[in-house]
Formats: C-alpha cells, structure tokens, sequence
C-alpha cells in the first residue's frame, strides 16, 4: 500500500497523501486522505485521516504531531456509544457536588440529546459530527423551545463530546468547529419603587421584612433564608452592614464561593431591628422557605392590580435592586461587589429603567437644553445653539471670508507700489484655501478678450543675471573652458 500524491507537512515530520491500493487486481485510488509516520516506537503507520479535504488532512496531521510531541497514545475509534458518552460525563458532574437545580437542568438537557440520537439512529458516539450537531438544533427550536433553553443545550452537547475526547474515550473532536450564537436574555420582570412599597404595605411581620430586605439588599433567595443574626452587624459604620456568606449549593458558601458585605438600607434597618428574635435560634428568618414566598408575592401581586402578576417572581427584587443602584449613579464595581457578581453582563440583564425615571431624565435633558421644563407655564426659550438657529433660519454667526493673517497680508501688499516703469498697483485677488481654482475664477484665453481689452501683468517677470560668454571650445586654455562645463 502506498500514497499518491504525497505531501510532507509543514513543520511536521508527518506524509499525507491518498492510498492506493488493488481489489480484485484492479487499482483503486482512495478518496480519504491518510497520515505516514513514525510512531514513538519508530514503527511505520499509515493512519487513516477520514477527510477529501486536502486543509482538513494538513490541520489532522499537525495534530498527530502535536500528539507525538507529548507522548500520547493514538485513540481508535471504538464501539462507544452516545448513551455510554452521556452517562459517563454525567457521573462525572455529580461528582462535583452541584446544586439539584442545576444537577436536573443538566439531566434534563442530557435527555433530549438521547432521544435525538435514537431518532436518528446514530448508536456510536464517533459518528456524531458537526452536521448532526446543527440538526439537533433545528430539531429543538420545531419542538418550540425558548432561545436560552436551546443554547444551553447545545452548549451542554459540545462540553459532553469534549469531555470524552479529551479523556481519551474518542479519537477526534468533531464539534470544534460548531459554532452557536449565544441567546439573548428575555426581558425580565422588575418592581418599581412605588410597586415595592405598594407590596409593603400589604404584607406584614416577617414576611414584609423579608421582601424589604430582598427589594433593598438584592441578596438571593437561598442567600436569605440562610441569613443568621450573626451576619448581621448592626454596629458597623452609620448604616450598619450584612455580612453574606452562605446561601449556596455548597455548605457554608454562596453561589459565587465568596462573601461580601451589603450596608444595611435605612429602610430595612428599623424592620430587622423590631423583628423577634427566638432563644436559640440562629436564623433570621427560620420558618419562611421559598415556596412560601412564592406563592405570597404572587397573591400580593394580584391584590395590588400588577400587570401580569404570574411573571412576577422572587427574583423580580434583585432586578429592582439593581436598578435602583443604576439609576441613582451607584458606582458600576460597587453594585456588582453588592449583588456578588463578578460579570457586568449580569448587572446589565437586572438594569430596568421604569417610565417615571424615564419621563425624569428626559425632563432634565430639556431643562439643561432649553433652559426650561416642558410642560411649565412659562415659555420655552430656545438655547442659541448654531444647528438650531441655522434651522430656523435666524442664525447671526458669521464666518469671517479670511483668516487674520491674510487679512493682514493683503492690506500691507494693497498699499504698496509696483516698481518704477511698471503699471501702477493692482488689487490683489484674496488668497483662496482651495487645492483647485473654482471655475468662476478661471480666466478664458487671451484670443477671446479683444483687442482693446487690456492686459495686466499682476506678476512681473524678474530680470535674469546675463550668464558670461562661453570661451571657445578650440581655445589653448582647456582649464578655463572645463570650468562652463
């Protein structure tokens, strides 16, 4: 067996070509390219690259070299199947010891890909390729599944064959170049300020105090049922401060494995002041759980006559926080150190901007252009800005024809005299920043003037120094005549 059309590979110690071979005493020329090299062992190997693409083969064989550099086994192909590959990378998740919401979620997204791969009858996980991998898309989004939901699958899809290539279970990693848009976040429901007050002033005991403090403290909901008093300090600084530190799926941490510390709100300092402290009891709010709270933000929502009270969740506090910091100028790293985030894309996805801060701002933008607020009794007067009165048609700024120093220029020249014998002094024609004379200014030929048109010089011609006669070439004296030369 051997390769046509053999090509040594850049940089590579590594032969690709096509093999031919003999069937049936016939020749036959491959389609796929294939890999010659020399193992670790220094033994012959003529690898099969599975491509008709002559950059695919070259990129395959730099990474047969790459893997002959660091010494790892070749992978072949086995009998593995896309089942053994997801039970396999889901083993190795629980293992980590994540939250049950999010060990589900990742259940969840492991289930669908299964079913697909029945569907299409692919039972070995090295035959799942990149065109299957944008099938499976398309199949989620006709089964109607939100954006996020089918990002979060596909990206889930790539991390699992990943996974398995890289534990050695798969010789190739198909997906690299799958590419998948990241979705857009759905607009997500906010409290204003009035509605949370409004939702204060419905409630009462632990329950107000409850979403006081997630309205005005932005914690999370785990982040407050685990509150203890010991977190909360009382006597630091003005305010006082809230110490969070647990909260998370992990024991004794948050979602972020770090703490921080949120200033009490005055709002919120006088209700966990006046909230009954139980002998013994280290929590702060020990018989609320979140369901509980659920349920009850939903009820006081439809009291209250909110739109779409359903969509509102306990969550919807934490966006009112971060809001709240956004539109009274909280320094941006201030409010992501409060909300325990370290990604500014997060706090953008909590930024709401309600109608009254809206209508607020847009006042104060008329009121520093015009003057005054619109709406007002007394006449709006428009500032004197140059587009505006150039609009109106009023505007009084004019630009000067020249600079200073031209201006300057044509006057000192203007009073001077022409030499003695020449016309008398002409005005000179102000000095024009143009690269090109315009066409007005082009002056026609001197055969279409006249006869009697007269003709002024504006540029006399200076007198030339007369050069001294050239001594004759046949003259005795060579070095005087080498010195015209």
């Amino acid at each position: 067996m051997k390769l046509i059309g053999r090509e040594r590979v850049d940089g590579t110690t590594v032969t690709i070509g096509r093999r031919q071979y003999y069937r049936a005493k016939k020749q036959i020329t491959s389609r796929y390219y294939a890999a010659e090299y020399r193992d670790d062992a220094g033994k012959q190997t003529c690898e099969n690259l599975g491509t008709t693409n002559l950059r695919e083969a070259r990129r395959k064989a730099i990474e047969i070299a790459q893997r002959l550099e660091q010494g790892k086994p070749r992978v072949i192909d086995t009998k593995l199947t896309v089942d053994e590959v997801v039970e396999g990378y889901f083993d190795m998740i629980k293992a980590r010891g994540l939250a049950k919401k999010t060990e589900a979620k990742y259940r969840t997204d492991l289930d669908k890909l299964q079913a697909f791969c029945r569907d299409k009858q692919v039972g070995l996980a090295h035959r799942f390729n990149r065109d299957l991998f944008f099938q499976y898309r398309s199949s989620l989004a006709e089964q109607k599944y939100a954006d996020k939901t089918i990002y979060g699958a596909l990206t889930l899809t790539k991390q699992v064959f990943k996974w398995a290539y890289q534990e050695g279970k798969l010789r190739e990693y198909k997906l690299v170049n799958a590419k998948v848009e990241k979705a857009h976040a759905k607009p997500q429901p906010c409290f204003t300020g009035d509605e949370v007050e409004l939702i204060l002033a419905n409630t009462f005991d632990t329950e107000r105090v409850a979403f006081a403090t997630l309205a005005y403290e932005g914690l999370r909901v785990g982040e407050l049922e685990q509150l203890q008093w010991t977190d909360v300090k009382l006597d630091r600084g003005n305010l006082g401060m809230l110490h969070i530190c647990r909260g998370g799926s992990t024991a004794g941490k948050t979602k972020t494995k770090r703490d921080r510390f949120v200033p009490i709100h005055p709002r919120v300092r006088p209700l966990l002041e006046a909230l009954p402290r139980i002998r013994g009891e280290r929590l702060v709010f020990p018989t609320l759980t979140e369901r509980q709270l659920l349920k009850r933000i939903k009820e006081v929502c439809k009291e209250i006559g909110l739109a779409d009270p359903d969509s509102y969740k306990l969550h919807s506090f934490r966006h009112h926080f971060a809001s709240m910091c956004a539109n009274h100028q909280v320094a941006y790293k201030k409010a992501l150190a409060w909300l325990g985030h370290r990604s500014s894309d997060i706090l953008d996805l909590y930024y709401h901007l309600n109608d009254a801060e809206s209508q607020s701002a847009m006042a104060s933008l008329a009121a520093d252009t015009f003057g005054e607020v619109p709406g007002t009794d007394s006449e709006v007067v428009p500032s004197p800005v140059e587009g505006t009165l150039r609009a109106q048609g009023g505007s009084k700024i004019e630009t000067p024809p020249e600079i200073l120093w031209e201006k300057e220029l044509l006057e000192v020249l203007g009073k001077k005299a022409e030499r003695a014998g020449f016309e008398p002094a002409v005005g000179l024609v102000a000095l024009r920043r143009f690269s090109k004379p315009l066409p007005s200014a082009t002056r026609p030929p001197l055969r279409q003037l006249g006869a009697t048109a007269p003709i002024i010089f504006l540029h006399p011609i200076l007198p030339h120094a007369r050069r001294p006669a050239r001594p004759d070439r046949g003259t005795a004296h060579r070095g005087i005549g080498r010195q015209w030369r």
